[in-house]
């Protein structure tokens, strides 16, 4: 496994990456400085740098967090978090990576230090969570999502998962492993989190934003009005959380109440 370097914190904005933007993966040279975030920063500092934009590391057990970075508008490389949850026999992947050349690292990755991927899950519609569904339908693995998610990216034409039809209401259990949650509009209206009870893990997407955001970040399709009930609704249901992932930046301290915090002031 390479291990090319850590983290590097920079002082640039930060703009969580929606549908309107096209991020272009870019491939840099192992060894440069290309392919860190340049606004917020990996999910953590103990993350291993498995290609120039893919970096990985675990964070409990059975269960790892990846970061991967793409050139967004601006030309600046921003972040974003998605995990590895691995079941008995096989890994979800949870969020797709910004393109396929990405989803296929993770793939590769996997099939040699961990459990093989054989599912993933989008957790909303943005080109950050569906990017790599491609590569995966490529490797014969499908992609779910909340019905609406598939809607929204069909109508944006970014790649569509597949609709869990069976998501029941607001929430969607897929055993003892993994169980999915939709709290209301937030960052867009198809958000949804997940909820790892095994690890106690909350993976917040990108409604849920980390303790170094300066803002919101990107709100083109948010709905800002029920943003802070649904994140009040993620608070109460999961309030025993010993970690909350959020979509973009570290995953330290307690980005919930940071994101009820920019919501105030927003």
């Amino acid at each position: 496994m390479n291990d090319f370097s850590l983290t590097r914190r920079s002082l640039f904005g930060c703009a969580c990456c929606g549908a309107m933007v096209r991020p272009r993966v870019a491939i840099a040279v192992p060894g440069q400085d290309r392919g860190y975030p340049e606004a917020l920063e990996l999910g953590t500092t103990s993350m291993s740098r498995i290609a120039p934009t893919v970096w990985v590391g675990r964070i409990a057990e059975g269960l790892f967090l990846y970061t991967t970075t793409a050139l967004i508008d601006g030309g600046i490389y921003y972040p974003a978090n998605g995990l590895i949850l691995e079941r008995d026999e096989d890994a979800v992947l949870i969020d797709t990576t910004y393109g396929p050349e990405q989803a296929k690292t993770l793939l590769a990755w996997c099939a040699r230090h961990a459990r093989p991927i054989s599912l993933a899950i989008a957790t909303h519609f943005h080109n950050d969570r569906t990017g790599g569904i491609p590569a995966l339908r490529d490797a014969g693995i499908r992609t779910w999502a909340h019905p609406l998610t598939c809607e929204l990216a069909r109508r944006r034409g970014l790649p569509v998962p597949e609709p869990i039809d069976a998501f029941s209401g607001d929430h969607h259990d897929m055993g003892p492993y993994l169980q999915l949650y939709a709290p209301g509009p937030a960052h867009t209206r198809d958000n949804i989190v997940a909820w790892l009870p095994r690890q106690q893990n909350l993976f917040g997407g990108c409604m849920i934003k980390s303790t170094n955001s300066p803002s919101l970040g990107n709100v083109a399709d948010a709905v800002l009005r029920d943003w802070p009930a649904s994140v009040r609704r993620v608070r109460a249901r999961y309030h025993a959380a010993k970690c909350v992932v959020p979509g973009h930046g570290a995953i330290a301290g307690d980005p919930i109440a940071t994101t009820l915090s920019l919501l105030a002031k927003a």
